[in-house]
């Protein structure tokens, strides 16, 4: 669960007398009132975790300690003379999953050779913004300083306050995690953070020495938070920023990786090839016209507004997303939306941004290029010229908690609220840099290739956090090219698997995930359709202005809005089904594409998933069994994250 221990699942207030969920006893809650309202929510959380009913009709026994059908993962026995009274009933719809499995596996084991060979591969463009939150990728308090890991073998020699960890985040894309996990750090941490920074992307690491550099350098300047978060994200810069950033990026070009080691005290390392290859995107940044009114200006704003609103489907999404946005953040997201800028002010227009961010620009590869429909756009992208290159679903506010950030300064303007969270958090991560807790490794490679670049007896990592790097090699893959760099000297070493696209592989998630959320009291007008149900329900949670428009409509504009709502991908309205056994059969049939020497027959059973490559997973249908990440994200109580009720996150640790 993604609340703070001893606080309300619905308000996160803290819980001075606690109301737990009646019937799982698992969601716990500050009141009678916000149980009520998280109830449609918490439905298919609770359906897992409560004690399941014996499948077999004639029987229909209550127990925690039923056993599951292995062949479907969806039914239940008390015994083996149920299973067998019950399996003549059974048999065509485990048969079906099961045959559905194989049919997924088949498609996934194309998909991972294709990816692996290098067929089939679609360039994206620099991931500049995230599309998953930031995470805490170390989270001490849930690990080496809670009260079960006290034993442990690291904490038994010493104090972890005072500990040196190492971090390896393959596939790491921008700074948001590493800049989050540190600045999470307890107060009281006393000890050193070693963090290897992997991605394969020349131009994101290119961006991170930047910022890194920006913040080594220059920890002294009492501005330099809010001016690396106004360079990170703004279209458009203040004279005096976009100065400062040609005077780094003059430095970095000038400099080796050995003297940039020297310069950074040891806290910022690479090899002298990777820097090489960064130079090159540090000339072209340099070389861009960015003062507007220059004659070869490039007008960063005419091709953001190209990029953004010439596909029909971002229109719908961006819809969509002003419908859940509280009304007072409308103004605000509306002035970002049309201009792009992130500055440090209420009034954009009041401040002198003459100058374009060229650290926004790249190449636009194949698939956007493909999407094309403006032919003069579409040779833009073709030309081999850096161009603005942000995914039009990606900005700020996809990246960072809106739960963290409102908690730490709520204000009505979006732009305000997250440059002062963003900036504190720098802020927070440059003083442990200035106290000599942060060394930072960066590395530009394949992460499964990973063992050829690091010394393996060397590196033992008491976290590995792999992104989605799973979506497009496979979990086993993955786990057997990150295990050999696993501390095993530390209980609470963890790998951390993340799924962003699964669904995609089995589309009858989306639909047929068991809708057991429309089963409450809250009545919808003729009761329309079932998924309908859910997407009124999601909207009475997250908007309820939203919600009373949708209540007042036609049943069959409703069913209209419905659809548009699932068609754009947004999912807000997907964390009221209960489709965990499609994941877990998804996890199943990727098991099976990625073991290509065995022919098997039959689909493993997902025990034998949790135990991939001798290391074990943390049971996430049993339960809050995650303790470094949550396995998934409240889509309802973050109407300003773009996130999705899909996204999974598994943990993987030695036995």
């Amino acid at each position: 669960m993604d609340v703070q221990l001893g606080c309300c699942w619905r308000c996160e207030n803290p819980i001075e007398k606690e109301v737990p969920c009646d019937v799982c006893g698992e969601a716990k809650y500050c009141s009678e009132l916000c149980r009520f309202r998280d109830q449609w929510r918490h439905t298919p959380e609770c359906v897992e975790w409560r004690p399941k009913q014996c499948s077999n009709p004639k029987c229909g026994k209550v127990s925690g300690q039923h056993r599951e059908c292995s062949a479907c993962c969806d039914a239940w026995y008390c015994g083996e003379t149920c299973q067998r009274q019950h399996w003549k009933d059974h048999k065509p719809s485990c048969q079906k999953r099961t045959q559905k499995i194989r049919e997924v596996g088949e498609l996934l084991k194309v998909k991972f050779q294709n990816l692996s060979s290098g067929s089939g591969m679609r360039m994206k463009s620099p991931h500049y913004v995230g599309n998953t939150l930031a995470i805490d990728m170390l989270n001490l308090p849930g690990n080496e300083l809670s009260k079960e890991d006290v034993g442990s073998a690291k904490t038994s020699e010493q104090d972890p306050l005072e500990s040196s960890y190492c971090i390896l985040s393959a596939g790491c894309g921008n700074l948001r995690n590493w800049i989050h996990t540190v600045a999470s750090l307890p107060n009281e941490f006393k000890g050193t953070l070693h963090t290897v920074l992997n991605d394969c992307d020349i131009f994101v690491q290119a961006r991170n020495v930047l910022q890194l550099y920006m913040m080594i350098m220059y920890s002294d300047d009492p501005n330099i938070a809010e001016r690396i978060t106004t360079i990170w994200y703004s279209l458009h810069l203040p004279e005096e920023d976009y100065k400062f950033l040609i005077d780094c990026l003059r430095a970095l070009l000038g400099s080796s990786a050995d003297s940039l080691d020297k310069l950074t005290g040891g806290a910022l390392n690479l090899s002298e090839t990777d820097m090489t290859d960064m130079r090159q995107v540090w000339a072209a940044w340099l070389e861009l016209e960015c003062r507007k009114g220059h004659p070869n200006y490039i007008n960063l704003q005419e091709q953001r507004k190209r990029l953004l609103y010439q596909y029909e489907e971002m229109k719908n999404e961006m819809r969509m997303y002003r419908k859940e946005l509280p009304n007072e953040l409308l103004p605000s997201f509306d002035e970002y939306d049309k201009h792009g800028n992130f500055v440090p002010c209420a009034n954009a227009k009041s401040r002198n941004l003459q100058y374009d961010n060229p650290t926004l620009t790249g190449y636009m590869f194949a698939h956007s290029q493909s999407q094309a429909t403006d032919l003069e756009f579409l040779l833009i992208l073709m030309s081999g010229r850096f161009v603005y290159c942000i995914e039009y679903q990606l900005m700020p506010f996809s990246e960072w908690d809106y739960l963290k950030v409102k908690k730490h300064h709520y204000n009505k303007s979006m732009v305000t609220m997250f440059h002062s969270f963003i900036s504190d958090q720098i802020k927070q991560t440059i003083a442990s840099i200035k106290a000599g807790a942060q060394r930072v490794s960066i590395i530009v490679c394949n992460c499964l290739d990973l063992s050829a670049r690091l010394d393996v007896e060397s590196y033992r990592f008491d976290r590995i956090f792999t992104s989605n790097i799973a979506d497009f090699s496979g979990t086993q893959a993955l786990l057997k090219a990150m295990k050999p760099l696993l501390n095993r000297a530390n209980k609470s070493s963890t790998i951390i698997t993340q799924y962003y696209g699964w669904y995609l592989s089995v589309p009858d998630s989306m639909v047929y995930g068991e809708i057991t959320a429309a089963q409450t009291t809250l009545q919808a007008p003729q009761r329309v359709c079932e998924i309908s149900s859910c997407a009124i329900l999601a909207a009475y949670d997250i908007n309820s202005d939203y919600y009373e428009d949708m209540l007042s409509r036609h049943p069959s504009t409703m069913t209209e809005e419905c659809d548009k709502v699932i068609d754009t991908g947004m999912f807000f309205c997907q964390e009221y089904f209960n489709n965990m056994n499609w994941f877990v059969s998804y996890l199943r049939a990727e098991c099976m594409a990625v073991n290509k020497g065995s022919q098997l027959t039959k689909p493993p059973s997902f025990q034998k998933v949790k135990q991939s490559e001798g290391l074990q997973l943390r049971d996430f249908r049993r339960g809050n069994s995650n303790k470094v990440v949550p396995f998934r994200y409240r889509r309802n109580a973050r109407p300003v994250n773009m996130t999705r009720g899909m996204d999974r996150m598994l943990e993987w640790h030695f036995p």
